[in-house]
């Protein structure tokens, strides 16, 4: 992984977001590891089962009353069920007793008259016929009977009354009138085991409670707990049950859509609540069937408010109790805790640990406190011993660097005192050349101690300093024949690998100047250092060092050739050193002669002051 030079890992963008998504949910699960939070999950947990079985006491309190409200309603179908079953029963009898006597068309209107009077005029339309159907006594609706009651499309049909095109169906049919659904009755009437006519009867399902009697239990259904009572044809229409109390009858889409899979599944009874109303289904006569809607009693609508007032009471109390103990928590634990960690976070930016905590807070927390105060006071002088001793370590080996450069100088000057004696020009300038090796590693023991923390070589300052002594002691400089040109980059250079790159360009900038440009020619040496980019994946940091002069050059097939073949000893050095660092060496004598070294630098390592620093701040990062 890189890093740019703010110190940031150079990540892409979606590496970036999954980073702080991944911090955001570390910070979270940190916020719920505090103390503050554990002790709000202690006390949910040991008051959190109580009130779950408070809540389902007051429930099942509830469900009881609600359970006596769907007991009612279901109390109420049975009987008005039980009602319509027995007034169909005497119905029935009533109309077998009629075609079993003597009735005829001379008797048949009084004995009509007298079935209407004993049925409490619920009957629309009484009627006698022939053997062919054919109407022979006809008894109208009462004149206190409602029109709207038995009006039916079935019964407007003319052939009712008239010759009809077919004979009777005997048995019950079921009609659907204005106000409800209508019954009709075919009595064959036997004579000698032969029909010598029909009795056919119209009368309503349900009863009009103003034909009632005083007393009559079916006077009493739903005056007692508010209930509706609807007849609902299998289309899904309702009616009431009483057709001269006519209602609108409205269901909620609920309800409705139950009824209406209950009638399609022939479901014969069904018990159900729909937004406080409680329903009950119940098949009346054949595809009719009964419902009765109850609503809330007050008794229910206590026990609802009761069950609520139970639950805000249980909810409210089990807020107090946490918003108590939190605050408790919060005086007595959570912040001490956290005077004590501020403390310790300003003692470690260097102020004195002072967390100033009161004494009401618990004996545990104030001996964690003394025990700070000690191991902060140790820390602290361990500290200063640490960072004491590498300073001392930094002068010392400052103080080796500046020796040692020291020595190499006396080195150096002895070398040229020696040569200066030595009328053997070849010799002579043998022992330049040495002296000249000799200055460069004096000059390099200068900066490979550098302030910035790092043990390091300071490329850029370095190499025109050294370029600058090899001018000078050649009796050179700037406004000469020969120039130095200098194009280098800053890149840190580790001590292992400064010493061979100090030698190389000892070598290559002394032979130009020897050898490179003869006859007082004028020229150029160019030393160039440049960060490859991009560079290959295997080699990242890979930086080039082109080194060479415009001179005269030299014969690059020979100074190319095996290293079995004989050859100066600058050559020998620069691959030698070339080795050292790993460096792939090119050598071109294409106006002039060039050496191009290719090499990846090694990081520097910190200075013993810089490595304690770390080792503080890395121990303040992971323990505090």
């Amino acid at each position: 992984m890189t890093v740019t030079r703010s110190g940031l890992p150079d990540l892409s963008p979606r590496r970036w977001r999954r980073l702080f998504y991944r911090r955001g949910a570390l910070r979270n699960i940190r916020m719920l590891d505090t103390v503050g939070a554990r002790v709000m999950a202690l006390i949910v947990a040991t008051t959190l089962p109580l009130a779950i079985i408070a809540s389902l006491l007051a429930w099942h309190s509830y469900q009881q009353n609600v359970g006596n409200g769907a007991l009612r309603t279901e109390r109420d179908t049975q009987l008005a069920i039980s009602e319509i079953t027995t007034d169909l029963d005497q119905t029935h009898t009533l109309l077998d007793m009629l075609a079993d006597g003597d009735i005829s068309s001379g008797n048949a209107l009084r004995e009509f008259s007298l079935v209407q009077t004993v049925s409490q005029h619920h009957y629309c339309l009484l009627m006698l016929t022939d053997v062919s159907g054919r109407p022979s006594v006809v008894l109208p609706p009462a004149s206190t009977q409602e029109a709207a009651i038995c009006r039916s499309p079935e019964l407007a049909d003319p052939s009712l009354t008239s010759t009809p095109a077919k004979l009777p169906v005997v048995g019950v049919d079921v009609l659907k009138g204005d106000r409800g659904p209508l019954l009709k009755f075919v009595v064959p009437i036997l004579s000698n085991n032969s029909v010598s006519g029909y009795i056919i009867a119209v009368r309503t399902l349900g009863w009009q409670r103003s034909h009632l009697p005083k007393g009559d239990s079916r006077l009493l259904l739903g005056t007692g707990d508010n209930a509706q009572h609807f007849l609902a044809m299998p289309d899904g229409s309702l009616y009431s049950l009483f057709p001269d109390r006519p209602v609108v009858a409205t269901l909620p889409p609920k309800a409705l859509a139950r009824l209406k899979r209950d009638i399609s599944s022939l479901n014969l009874h069904d018990v159900f609540t729909s937004r406080g109303i409680t329903y009950a289904f119940q098949n009346a006569y054949g595809p009719v069937s009964l419902i009765v809607s109850t609503e809330r009693t007050a008794e229910e609508s206590h026990a609802l408010n009761i069950f609520l007032i139970r639950v805000s009471l249980i909810v409210g109390l089990l807020v107090l109790e946490l918003m108590a103990v939190a605050l408790g928590a919060r005086l007595f634990l959570v912040d001490p805790l956290e005077k004590l960690t501020q403390a310790v976070a300003d003692w470690r930016r260097g102020a004195p640990f002072a967390p100033r905590i009161s004494r009401s807070i618990p004996l545990e927390i104030r001996h964690l406190e003394k025990a700070f105060l000690r191991a902060t006071r140790r820390l602290s002088q361990h500290e200063q011993d640490l960072e004491q001793s590498g300073r001392n370590q930094d002068m010392l080996i400052r103080e080796i660097h500046h020796r040692v450069k020291n020595n190499l100088q006396v080195v150096a000057s002895l070398l040229n005192l020696q040569a200066s004696r030595i009328r053997s020009h070849e010799a002579r300038e043998e022992f330049r050349l040495v002296r000249d090796r000799v200055r460069a590693l004096a000059t390099l023991h200068r900066y490979l101690y550098s302030k910035s923390g790092l043990s390091a070589l300071d490329v850029q300052s370095f190499l025109e300093e050294l370029c600058s002594i090899l001018l000078s002691a050649n009796g050179m400089n700037a406004q000469t024949r020969i120039r130095l040109q200098l194009d280098i980059e800053h890149v840190l250079i580790s001590p292992d690998q400064a010493v061979p790159i100090a030698l190389i360009v000892t070598e290559v900038v002394s032979n130009a100047l020897r050898y490179a440009f003869p006859e007082d020619r004028a020229g150029h040496i160019v030393i160039a250092l440049h960060k490859v980019i991009p560079a290959p994946p295997e080699q990242e940091g890979l930086v080039e060092l082109k080194l060479g002069d415009d001179g005269i050059g030299i014969n690059a097939g020979q100074a190319s050739e095996s290293r079995t073949r004989r050859e100066g000893i600058g050559m020998q050095l620069i691959r030698g050193f070339a080795r050292q660092i790993n460096a792939e060496m090119t050598v071109s004598n294409e106006n002039g002669t060039w050496y191009t070294l290719r090499f990846v630098p090694e990081q520097p390592s910190l200075t013993a002051l810089a490595m304690a620093r770390k080792a503080i701040s890395h121990g303040e990062d992971s323990g505090l």
